[in-house]
């Protein structure tokens, strides 16, 4: 897996930014779903003034240059373990200087390292946790509500379809080692004294996030957008958040409601 090269396409977003990207068409999906659909800035989530923003799980950035978009003297950290991602990452972010900086690393319960599955055809369902069968069940969830939307009530798109583009979208994945960090370590590394938000979108690896923030760090945290990717997983998220002193919403999008993908919003 090579770092991004200068031979990366650039792609020129509707509203007139340009990003380094792996693919248009994963691309197009994140600019529609944070920029257009505002997908993290729901239910009392609010950024203003020179806010400091963590982005875990930041891809190619898009998160991050909605939020320098939004709030042009804010501080972003935005952590990517992929080599490739954090390459993209890196040069898209490299017009904000010192304000916003990629870290080539995962978030977890503690340091250390674990190995990091890259999916090169669909990059947005990279991770620690990655399992080929429970991955492509989610994406072909993805992908069925998709096409039968294109379709219509009318026509009945063949599962075979469906299941064949999920496998085709997964395939040449490839795994490395990459290191871990914890939250709160991060926190002193760049001596954060507020968060302002915490975006979490780790693809399994949420709760473990939320176990490396330490005692003395969780005040500091205004307010988190997370990702969750089960049931089970959701409810200890919102009990951990609620004994935090956060009200906690969760919502699950339309396109995912049969792939058992939540997003949560906490605020104070």
């Amino acid at each position: 897996m090579s770092p991004a090269t200068p031979s990366d396409p650039l792609f020129v977003l509707p509203n007139g930014l340009s990003i380094h990207q792996v693919s248009a068409q994963e691309t197009a999906f994140l600019y529609k779903e944070i920029f257009v659909e505002r997908a993290y800035f729901k239910h009392g989530i609010t950024l203003e003034g020179s806010p400091c923003v963590i982005d875990i799980g930041a891809n190619i950035g898009m998160f991050s240059l909605c939020v320098k978009h939004t709030c042009p003297d804010a501080r972003v950290l935005a952590l990517e373990p992929s080599p490739r991602l954090h390459g993209l990452l890196t040069r898209n972010l490299l017009p904000f200087g010192d304000s916003a900086r990629a870290l080539a690393c995962g978030v977890a319960e503690r340091d250390g390292e674990a190995v990091f599955t890259y999916y090169p055809d669909y990059s947005i369902m990279s991770g620690f946790h990655a399992d080929a069968a429970r991955d492509a069940g989610v994406l072909a969830a993805g992908i069925r509500q998709e096409l039968h939307s294109r379709a219509g009530t009318g026509r009945q798109v063949p599962e075979s379809l469906i299941e064949s583009l999920a496998r085709q979208r997964l395939g040449g994945k490839q795994e490395l080692l990459c290191p871990l960090r914890s939250l709160s370590s991060l926190i002193r590394e760049w001596d954060l004294a507020c968060v302002d938000l915490l975006k979490v979108d780790a693809e399994r690896s949420e709760l473990a996030v939320l176990r490396g923030i330490e005692p003395q760090d969780w005040p500091k945290i205004r307010q988190i957008v997370i990702e969750v990717h089960d049931a089970a997983t959701l409810h200890a998220v919102e009990e951990l958040l609620r004994e935090k002193g956060f009200r906690f919403v969760a919502e699950q999008e339309q396109a995912l409601a049969q792939s058992g993908v939540f997003n949560g919003f906490a605020t104070r």
